[in-house]
């Protein structure tokens, strides 16, 4: 899914190094993106933050019981 333009909800396409909006023309980079992203959609980006959190933990407990090395597991 692609990301959505702070300003009117376009698609935003990544040419590097920049976002430009398909809809309204607007052109940020990276950095300006995420923090505009945050300042607009503040909690929404907070839950998907939590989300991707638990996501990597899960990941990465799956990658711990996978693996031989056991004892290495601190929690």
């Amino acid at each position: 899914m692609p990301p959505k333009c702070p300003n009117c909800k376009g698609k935003m396409e990544y040419e590097p190094p920049n976002y430009v909006c398909t809809s309204c023309g607007l052109v940020v980079n990276r950095f300006d993106f995420d923090k505009m992203k945050r300042e607009h959609f503040g909690s929404k980006q907070d839950e998907d933050d939590e989300f991707y959190e638990e996501k990597k933990k899960k990941k990465d407990y799956l990658d711990w019981y996978l693996s031989s090395d056991k004892e290495s597991y601190d929690e």
